[in-house]
């Protein structure tokens, strides 16, 4: 946004010295506001960026190894196996993220302009500014002008959001297809409501380390577990699902990891029996 901000604050500078004095000056400012937006977008390849965060987080999390740790039990062969679906959300998620960042800095671009044309054509032309515009008048106007200039500078901020809150998607997203291509039987639900100045959710503190189990599971299907007290995953939000959620879950695969009251009569047996 450097380009932009730059004429952003030179229009800005420009109306503060003399002024509105014509619609012209208007239409040929927002045209140079507007090419410099421009310009910012076609010289950044958004696909390019978003591809190179969420590629490096993929590889991380399926070449590296590292989502298994939330799936134990989990073998190497059952991620290659479903690497080609973890590839395709791989992509559906660069696609997702790319136009968000697209659709949400036109908005804000948009919204910038907006605001720069109604506090420009405020300011009365430098003649009648002259005689008659008080210290603190001008101090006012000056006032709007940084705060017109300071929500442009979170446009690149915003977008940094998005990219990481649409990672965590990602890694939920992955976590999910290994768990239903692998037959788990219930999630573990994390919260990080401990990390200092991290603004949890207090449902998502409630969830801490609570067992949810997953809805027509091969154990429940043969009579060998329930839903227990918490319920099913399903039943509740999903990691990541809200906005900037930081939550995660780990994956029960076995029975005898099962909390208790997720048993029922016949599970017990088979596992007194195995």
């Amino acid at each position: 946004m450097n380009s932009f901000l730059k004429e952003l604050r030179d229009a800005i500078k420009d109306f503060l010295e003399r002024g509105y004095s014509s619609e012209d000056q208007l239409i040929t400012w927002m045209e140079r506001l507007r090419n410099a937006t421009d310009e910012k977008v076609n010289g950044n390849d958004y696909y390019t960026q978003v591809s190179r965060r969420f590629t490096a987080a993929y590889d991380m999390e399926v070449n590296r190894e590292k989502a298994l740790k939330r799936h134990p039990g989990v073998s190497r062969f059952t991620l290659n196996y479903v690497e080609p679906k973890l590839r395709s959300e791989l992509d559906r998620r660069i696609m997702a993220a790319t136009d968000l960042i697209k659709l949400n800095r036109t908005q804000a671009v948009d919204k910038t302009l907006q605001r720069f044309s109604g506090w420009a054509t405020s300011i009365p032309p430098i003649t009648s500014i002259s005689p008659g515009l008080s210290a603190s008048s001008r101090s006012g106007v000056i006032s709007t002008s940084q705060d017109i200039a300071k929500s442009a500078q979170q446009i690149d901020f915003e977008e940094r959001r998005v990219m990481i809150d649409q990672s965590h998607k990602l890694i939920a997203n992955i976590d999910n297809i290994i768990a239903t291509e692998g037959g788990a039987l219930a999630a573990v639900w994390h919260s990080h409501w401990r990390q200092p100045n991290y603004d949890y959710r207090e449902p998502h503190k409630h969830r801490d380390l609570l067992a949810y189990a997953i809805r027509g599971n091969w154990a429940m299907k043969k009579g060998l577990m329930r839903a227990g007290d918490n319920g099913f995953l399903d039943e509740v939000t999903q990691p990541a699902e809200e906005v900037f959620c930081r939550c995660y879950l780990t994956y029960v695969y076995n029975l005898r990891s099962l909390p208790k009251d997720m048993l029922t009569k016949k599970g017990e047996a088979f596992l007194l029996a195995a």
